[in-house]
């Protein structure tokens, strides 16, 4: 196995939770998820020729000066594949150790599998590190916070339905001290574009919506905006690999555009 030397910072949504893992509850965990993978799984793992032709496509490998560790194939080596030659039979350090690379090492963006001569799909393979994490609550902090957010309120910063409405109703105003005709309609069924932006616009930087606003005014787009839920684009419950309330999240989206009889949902970056 690899030697993983990291500087680890403390977080107490992976050093507090794995104190409450038993070895049973561990292996369990693990071969469940992994008896569900099917014939993916063994494809990828028995073809992988450890050529490292993706340590080059992964920012995490090049911002640590090429340390082989952060090699995609090193990162799944490092997790998964101890998982599936030990049959589940990990320690609680070794899955903090899965749940650091796994969600702090590695941000989905896929480029590795670019450069895979066998187009394997790292992602995947990380992914399910995550399911195991998530199911095991071994997650950071910050990212489990956030899903609760999503499970709770149906978006990611905890805001509420009055908050949401003011903000909007706020930069509105904004928007027409400069163009006097120009709007930001709430519920306006049948409209070309519903647009969504992420939870962070309203709760951080509500001026990104008056942006939003001038550029549709300008380009003269029939767009709306839902008052209700579902107006969230973000999903960190994605990320996090909860994907039970990933499915509630993004069934309210659609049913937002659905409800508004819209033709296209345009979201922000």
């Amino acid at each position: 196995m690899l030697k993983y030397e990291r500087k680890e910072i403390a977080d107490l949504g992976i050093d507090e939770s794995v104190k409450r893992l038993t070895p049973e509850k561990i292996t369990k965990t693990i071969n469940n998820v992994l008896k569900g993978t099917g014939a993916r799984l063994k494809a990828y793992l028995d073809t992988c020729i450890h050529c490292g032709l993706c340590a080059e496509a992964c920012h995490y490998y090049l911002s640590h000066g090429k340390n082989p560790t952060y090699s995609p194939v090193a990162k799944v080596k490092l997790t998964l594949w101890e998982m599936v030659k030990n049959k589940g039979n990990v320690s609680p350090d070794f899955i903090a150790q899965c749940s650091r690379i796994a969600y702090t090492e590695c941000n989905r963006c896929r480029r590795c599998s670019l450069y895979c001569p066998y187009g394997i799909d790292i992602w995947y393979l990380i992914a399910l590190v995550r399911r195991i994490c998530l199911l095991l609550k071994v997650v950071p902090q910050y990212e489990m916070d956030t899903n609760y957010s999503h499970a709770a309120t149906l978006n990611m910063m905890w805001l509420k339905q009055d908050d949401w409405i003011d903000t909007v109703q706020w930069q509105e105003e904004e928007v027409r001290m400069e163009y006097k005709t120009a709007r930001i309609p709430f519920d306006k069924e049948g409209a070309e574009v519903m647009y969504t932006p992420i939870a962070p616009e309203p709760k951080f930087k509500p001026q990104l919506l008056a942006a939003t606003a001038k550029i549709m005014h300008a380009a003269g787009v029939d767009w709306t905006m839902p008052s209700f839920d579902g107006w969230d684009n973000s999903d960190i419950s994605m990320h996090v690999a909860d994907f039970e309330t990933m499915s509630r999240v993004e069934r309210k989206h659609f049913e937002a555009a659905f409800k508004l009889k819209v033709k296209r949902i345009v979201m922000c970056e």
